[in-house]
């Protein structure tokens, strides 16, 4: 039997304008992404850095506690809810759509309960991530996906766009406006204790309809999430 492991997450790289939640353009603190070498070996004899980034940036999960106050924190979430069978929902989408509950019904994968949910549109890749066009021409899910993964008994998601509708966008003299209609996936997940894995990448590479999935979260006390490591790994 052959097997065959699939890096699905970002590579973590400082400064990069667009990885996270462009709240400076709503006068927040943007909290920096940075990694800096703390010893060198050419002037200390060892190598050793310091890593600072948010704990929503680039590939990771949303913890239950992300959106919902009674939800678990990401260093209570059970271990066991990191590993587990998944199923692939091809969905293809042009700039700017959404993918809904009748388009994961119409590709026929079939979601049993504590599957991963793997919803694959390409978005991540092809805007790609990190640039101005992913987020203000990006591709989401519409609020009828959480419902129905909550339906389906999901173990978790994991996917390669927006988890819910857009929020920002270019006007015609070339600045910036948001439009929030909230985070109705989010809270839906979230409040029944479905784990979010966002901002996969190289979904594309997955083959087979079935995998199993390792999505394992920095174990960070007390917090809403944390980076993610997320792979897929393809048997015979």
């Amino acid at each position: 039997m052959t097997r065959r492991i699939i890096d699905l997450s970002l590579t973590i790289v400082p400064k990069v304008a667009w990885a996270q939640w462009p709240r400076r353009l709503v006068d927040q603190e943007e909290p920096p992404i940075e990694i800096t070498a703390i010893s060198t070996m050419k002037e200390d004899g060892i190598f050793y850095s310091k890593f600072e980034m948010p704990t929503q940036g680039f590939t990771h999960m949303d913890a239950p506690s992300h959106y919902y106050e009674k939800g678990l924190n990401n260093d209570e979430v059970p271990l066991d809810t990191f590993v587990g069978d998944g199923v692939v929902f091809d969905v293809p989408k042009k700039p700017g759509q959404g993918v809904t509950a009748g388009d994961l019904e119409r590709t026929g994968a079939k979601l049993k309960p504590r599957d991963f949910a793997i919803i694959r549109t390409g978005w991540t890749d092809d805007a790609p991530w990190g640039t101005e066009r992913f987020w203000t021409e990006m591709v989401y899910l519409d609020p009828s996906v959480g419902k129905w993964l909550v339906k389906k008994k999901a173990k978790g998601l994991v996917y390669d766009c927006y988890a819910d509708p857009p929020f920002l966008f270019k006007s015609k003299e070339g600045g910036y406006y948001m439009k929030y209609s909230g985070s109705p996936n989010h809270i839906i997940l979230c409040s029944n204790g479905i784990p979010l894995f966002t901002f996969c990448t190289n979904l594309r590479a997955i083959k087979k309809p079935r995998v199993t999935i390792v999505a394992l979260p920095l174990k960070l006390k007390g917090t809403d999430g944390a980076p993610t490591r997320v792979i897929a790994i393809e048997e015979g």
